[in-house]
């Protein structure tokens, strides 16, 4: 057994936790990625269209936005230490599985199946940083581990691409599928029992649970009555909606169809195409840690949360905007700092985002992630398949560049709506309590 108890001194066991969830959202997206680096291989052997390698992609996604509400309800209301191990296991299987497929409809199943396994990071995530971390320590530790889906996606083509090239793309499926098996191992050491992380990880009474007015945990209805009650009734909660059905599509875009627009509109290799992600993906994993590191910084400063947020906000669209001009630019050099620069964007805001649903509901946290990353992804899903045709019919990728801007902006808004309501509702509190 690995011993890790020089981590849970001096509160270091919060950042390890972190950095273990890290990991875990790392392994996400080298099984995701596998699908992207590897699509002009698969593309090629199963003879497939850009709508069909759409739907491929979809087969994914809609399980993952399907699955995404029970899973937070499940993050919410049982300990988490066997739940996230299994979900591990599960994705991790499923995404080896893929290297046994002859067929593309096996293949969607693989990548349905992956879907439902992964579908629990976000909201066992969220809910397990909910429970280490003080609120003005989310948004940095958000952006931890949230950071994994970026440097997975960076470091997916200097995995993914090279075994595929060397030993065939069912092989980069099956190693990296593989890989989440060594993680649980490392999962169960950090949690160990006695420690602090143990704690986090299976305490579920002071989130999962509410109590009657005979002081007895009422029962799981009454805590679904609970979350529709205080959330779904919630204006704010919309306006997460609105940011996740806008910065979910953006970010998954990213991750699954560069690598083919840099072979197929760019005129990259295979091997290249992965490659040139790298910095790509280098701006998104920055993002990821300086777009919590500035709510930290500024409220250290004396700002209030929405400010400091606001302006967090802000720098994420302006680095996001000249994306639009993309399929403008002659060089594929400037066309790759422009995507680094939406990638820090996009992630800018999505730890912000993460950091608004727990501000929001402490004791729903889950199934509120859960929710609305149901939504997101269906729209993603949806999505998808029309993009293929789009490119299919005209050639080009230029609306979807335009349109990541926009839904940039839509995202500022809302949440410069959100804190404005969150505001305005704990004054209307504390003046009801005075009277």
């Amino acid at each position: 057994m690995i011993n890790t108890s020089f981590l849970f001194k001096k509160g270091m066991w919060k950042w390890w936790l972190a950095i273990v969830l890290f990991i875990a959202t790392l392994l996400t997206y080298l099984n995701r990625q596998t699908i992207a680096l590897c699509a002009p291989m698969i593309c090629k052997e199963f003879d497939l269209s850009n709508e069909q390698y759409g739907e491929l992609v979809s087969a994914f996604r809609l399980t993952y936005a399907i699955v995404h509400v029970p899973a937070g309800f499940i993050a919410d209301h049982f300990a988490l230490r066997f739940t996230y191990a299994l979900a591990v296991g599960f994705w991790s299987l499923s995404g080896a599985a893929a290297a046994f497929v002859f067929s593309f409809r096996q293949l969607l199943f693989t990548r349905a199946a992956l879907g439902v396994g992964e579908a629990f990071n976000w909201p066992c995530a969220t809910r397990i940083v909910a429970n280490a971390m003080p609120p003005g320590d989310r948004a940095l530790a958000n952006g931890i581990f949230n950071s994994g889906a970026a440097v997975g996606s960076l470091t997916a083509s200097l995995i993914i691409t090279p075994l595929a090239l060397l030993y065939g793309w069912r092989w980069a499926f099956l190693i990296i599928g593989g890989a989440g098996l060594f993680w649980i191992l490392l999962w169960y050491a950090s949690t160990r029992k006695g420690s602090n992380a143990y704690d986090a990880v299976t305490s579920v009474r002071h989130h999962g649970s509410q109590e009657t007015g005979n002081g007895q945990p009422a029962g799981k209805l009454e805590s679904l009555k609970s979350f529709m009650r205080e959330v779904l009734m919630h204006p704010a909660f919309w306006m997460l909606m609105v940011v996740s059905m806008c910065v979910n599509p953006s970010w998954y875009f990213l991750n699954e169809w560069i690598p083919k627009y840099m072979h197929d509109q760019r005129g990259f290799t295979v091997f290249a195409a992965g490659v040139v992600t790298i910095p790509i993906f280098l701006g998104a994993d920055l993002g990821n840690i300086i777009g919590g590191a500035v709510v930290k910084f500024l409220t250290g400063r004396g700002w209030s949360l929405k400010k400091a947020r606001g302006a967090a906000i802000a720098m994420s669209v302006a680095f996001i905007v000249p994306v639009a001009l993309i399929t403008k630019v002659p060089s594929p050099w400037m066309g790759i700092g422009l995507l680094g620069m939406a990638g820090f964007g996009i992630t800018s805001i999505m730890v912000n985002y993460t950091a608004c649903i727990q501000d929001l509901s402490f004791k729903h946290v889950g199934l509120v992630s859960g929710v609305l990353g149901m939504f997101g992804n269906v729209l993603s899903a949806l999505v998808n398949p029309v993009i293929g045709k789009y490119i299919d019919k005209t050639g080009s990728y230029a609306a979807v560049f335009i349109s990541i801007p926009v839904l940039a902006v839509l995202c500022l808004l809302a949440i410069s709506a959100f804190d404005s309501i969150l505001k305005r509702k704990a004054t209307e509190a504390v003046e009801t309590g005075s009277h």
